[in-house]
């Protein structure tokens, strides 16, 4: 698989936001393709940053899971930095094809 980038998933503000924020920042500025994937919670976090943004990270329902793992899967990332690593992101961590690299930052 050859990846176009790096998704970072941040849904939850419990996480280390600051940590978070420093990383998209530097990783943004060393030219790599980088995603944000956010909930509503923290979409907002992210408005200076000239990145994609992915405000559906919290989808309810069903459809809207599998429509979410489907546009993962077809964004075909090299990496995904899940800083969040609850039990809805290992979900998604399971369904992805094909498997990118999945990094869960230490806390």
């Amino acid at each position: 698989m050859t990846g176009q980038g790096v998704l970072v998933i941040h849904l939850s503000r419990d996480v280390d936001v600051d940590k978070a924020l420093k990383f998209v920042g530097d990783i943004s500025r060393d030219g790599m393709a980088v995603t944000v994937m956010a909930s509503p919670e923290t979409a907002g976090l992210y408005a200076n940053f000239e990145v994609p943004l992915w405000p559906d990270g919290a989808p309810r329902g069903v459809l809207r899971l599998l429509a979410l793992v489907r546009r993962i899967s077809w964004g075909q990332f090299a990496t995904i930095y899940d800083f969040d690593n609850s039990p809805r992101t290992r979900a998604y961590r399971r369904f992805i094809r094909p498997r990118p690299r999945w990094i869960v930052p230490s806390p």
